[in-house]
Order: structure tokens, then C-alpha cells, then sequence
């Protein structure tokens, strides 16, 4: 890329930690969409962080992931994140920049747990986490609805899979400062999105325009996906789930009857 200064005014670097299928997709979409920010979209910044890429190089990637994704409808899972009229791929200011992989992200960091330590040293910036939390027992039928597309799958193991990522996040907020890492119920975003998207502007630092947040909310689902109801459990495997969740405060109020 020509003009280098286009990255001279941010001020903090955003990611994902957490689970897939909790609702990344839209998140990474919203901010991207914000005149001040600038968000890829699966780019899996941390694999290039582990392969010691230099800061502006990463930073010319996500840029053009995003420039990319847009050109493709900002698409995930059939379903178009395109926020219109706002700023998706493009900028006035850049003040924030990032990348949308979650779930690989927490895994890198689980392998590595030095990963976050190295991002912060290659950037020089504050690294901002956001943690999309969706009720356990959605989250988990709906990857295993994914997942069966591709073959039988073990709903058991699903589950064990899951509770992994939810200690490597209780880990990761065990490094980070409270002022660095947001949780963000996909529910409560959901239900009532501009208060959650003004909270997350407060987060990076930036303004966040009443056009921003009306046109944001425009695209936002009418309700949560319950997508428990659409797979057959157990009571073992239900009581199980109840169970890990009680290790994690981040998971307090939810039910598999909620």
C-alpha cells in the first residue's frame, strides 16, 4: 500500500476471544462499519503474530480483508452483515483496528499462553478483547447442527470442546485488566442493541454517532436464535452442561429452560 501514515493514529488493537457460533460474525460487522475502525473479517491475525509478522504488514492485511469481505457482501453462514450507508472497509480517521476469529484465537492462546503477550509487544498498542457470550446450550447445538452437515457428530464431545474455550477465557481475564476485556451477552446485544453498541464504542475509545448506531440496529435479528430447541438432548448430557457451567461466572443466568 502507497500511503503509510493511513496507520499512524491508531490507538488500540481489537480482537475476539470466546466461541463460534456466539455471534462474532456480527459484532466484527458492526464495528467495521464505524467510520473510526477497521475489522477483518477471519483473517486469524494471531497465526501471522505466531509467523513474527511485522506490524505494518498486519495491519495491510486486515485492512484489505476488509476491503475484500465487503466486496463479498460481508457474507458469513448465508447471511449478509452488510451495514448500509456506514463505513465497512473504509475510514476517516483509523483510531482502531482488529481482527474477527474467536474461537481459533482462544485456541492459539490456549497453545501458546505468551500468544497475547507477543501481540502487545509487536503493536505497542492496547490489545481490546471482546467476549460474545450466547447461552451455552445454543452455542453448542448450533455447532453440532454445522457440524452434522459434514457427518455424525458426538454431542458429548461438543460439549467437552466448549468448556475448554470457556477456561481458556477464564485464564485469559485472569491476565488482562477489566478495562481491556468486555463481555458481551448475545442475548441482551440482541434485545436491546444501541445501549451494547455505545458501551463497546466507550470500550475502543471512540464516538459513537447516532447514524452509526440506527443503521447498526437495522440489521440486527429480531430476536436470539434458541437453537437448543431444534436438536435432541439427554438429561445426562443437559445436567452436564449445567454442571461445567456453574465453574464460570460469565455463564450465571443461564438455563437450559431460559
Amino acid at each position: 500500500m502507497e500511503n503509510l501514515t493511513i496507520f499512524d493514529d491508531i490507538a488500540a488493537y481489537c480482537m475476539f476471544v470466546g466461541y463460534a457460533r456466539s455471534g462474532h460474525s456480527l459484532i466484527g460487522a458492526l464495528l467495521d462499519a464505524h467510520p473510526n475502525v477497521i475489522i477483518s473479517d477471519q483473517l486469524d491475525a494471531l497465526k501471522y503474530v505466531q509467523g513474527d509478522v511485522e506490524k505494518q504488514h498486519l495491519f495491510e492485511m486486515i485492512l484489505l480483508n476488509s476491503q475484500e469481505s465487503v466486496k463479498r457482501g460481508r457474507t458469513r453462514g448465508g447471511h449478509s452483515y452488510c451495514v448500509s450507508g456506514q463505513w465497512q472497509g473504509r475510514f476517516t480517521t483509523l483510531r482502531v483496528i482488529g481482527d474477527k476469529k474467536g474461537q481459533q484465537a482462544t485456541v492459539r492462546m490456549s497453545a501458546d499462553p505468551k500468544l497475547l503477550w507477543k501481540l502487545e509487544e509487536l503493536l505497542g498498542l492496547p490489545v481490546k478483547l471482546f467476549h460474545v457470550i450466547r447461552n451455552p446450550y445454543d452455542n453448542i447445538a448450533t455447532k453440532y447442527l454445522k457440524r452434522l452437515r459434514r457427518g455424525p457428530v458426538d454431542l458429548q464431545t461438543l460439549i467437552d470442546e466448549h468448556f475448554m474455550l470457556c477456561q481458556t477465557v477464564a485464564d485469559i481475564k485472569q491476565q488482562v485488566t477489566d478495562d481491556n476485556l468486555l463481555d458481551i451477552p448475545h442475548e441482551a446485544m440482541i434485545e436491546n442493541p444501541i445501549p451494547w453498541l455505545q458501551s463497546m464504542c466507550r470500550f475502543l475509545g471512540i464516538n459513537c454517532p447516532d447514524d452509526y448506531t440506527t443503521a447498526c440496529s437495522k440489521i440486527i435479528f429480531s430476536s436470539p436464535n434458541k437453537s437448543r430447541r431444534h436438536i435432541a438432548w439427554s438429561q445426562s448430557n443437559i445436567e452436564h452442561v449445567r454442571a461445567k457451567m456453574a465453574s464460570y461466572d460469565f455463564l450465571s443466568g443461564y438455563s437450559f429452560e431460559m
